[in-house]
C-alpha cells in the first residue's frame, strides 16, 4: 500500500523502479512523483503534464496526482491500477488545486470555485465535471490556491473577483463553511 507521495525531479536512471502513467494524449512535459509503500520500498511514477500537486491520505484508498492537463487516480493497494481524466475532454474548467481533507474527501478547485468529489474517478461513468459538487462560498474569488491544513481547516489564498485584492480564507471541512482569515492581514502565507 502506498503511504507517501511527493513531486520530485526525475531519479537517476536505474536507481529506482520507474513506472509510466500514460494518458489519452501526448504532452511534452512530465511530472515525476516519488512513492513509498508500507515496506519502505520506493518507486517513481512518470505522469503526463507539468506538475501541480499530489494528494495522499490514509483515510482514502486512492492517491491523486494533478498535472496541468490531467488528474490521475491511483489505487493505493495496487498502484498499477489507475484512472486518468483530462481537462479537455472531461472537464470544462482547469483544475488548479487538489487536497484530501482529514477524513479523506477529495477537494479540488479551478480558478474561481471549490468542489468536493465524493465518488472515486474509477466509479464515474461519463464526464468528471458532472460528479463535481460545488462548495457554496460567500466570497467571489479568483486565482484560488490551497495552502495547508491545520486540524480540520484548509487555509486558502485567493484574489477577490473584480476588486483584485488578496484574501485569505479558512474552509472548515467539518462545518463546510468559509471564513476570512482575520489573522493573516490579507497577505499571502
Amino acid at each position: 500500500m502506498l503511504l507517501t507521495a511527493e513531486i520530485t525531479e526525475p531519479p537517476i536512471s536505474g536507481m529506482y523502479p520507474e513506472k509510466i502513467y500514460d494518458a489519452t494524449f501526448s504532452t511534452e512535459d512530465w511530472t515525476w512523483v516519488k512513492f513509498e509503500d508500507e515496506n519502505y520500498d520506493t518507486f517513481y511514477g512518470q505522469f503526463r503534464g507539468k506538475p501541480r500537486s499530489v494528494a495522499i491520505s490514509s483515510e482514502n484508498q486512492y492517491c491523486y496526482v494533478l498535472t496541468d492537463t490531467f488528474l490521475y487516480e491511483l489505487n493505493r493497494d495496487n498502484p498499477d491500477y489507475f484512472q486518468v481524466k483530462d481537462f479537455i475532454d472531461d472537464v470544462f474548467r482547469t483544475i488548479r488545486n487538489i487536497t484530501l481533507s482529514p477524513i479523506g474527501k477529495l477537494i479540488l478547485s479551478d480558478y474561481y470555485t471549490i468542489f468536493i468529489l465524493n465518488t472515486p474517478i474509477c466509479q464515474i461513468s461519463g464526464r468528471l465535471e458532472n460528479a463535481l459538487i460545488e462548495i457554496e462560498n460567500p466570497f467571489s474569488l479568483d486565482e484560488i490556491e490551497f495552502k495547508e491544513w491545520k486540524n480540520n481547516s484548509l487555509h486558502i489564498n485567493a484574489i477577490t473577483f473584480i476588486i483584485g485584492e488578496p484574501i485569505n480564507l479558512i474552509y472548515n471541512a467539518t462545518t463546510n463553511l468559509f471564513l476570512e482569515d482575520e489573522n493573516s492581514n490579507n497577505t499571502y502565507l
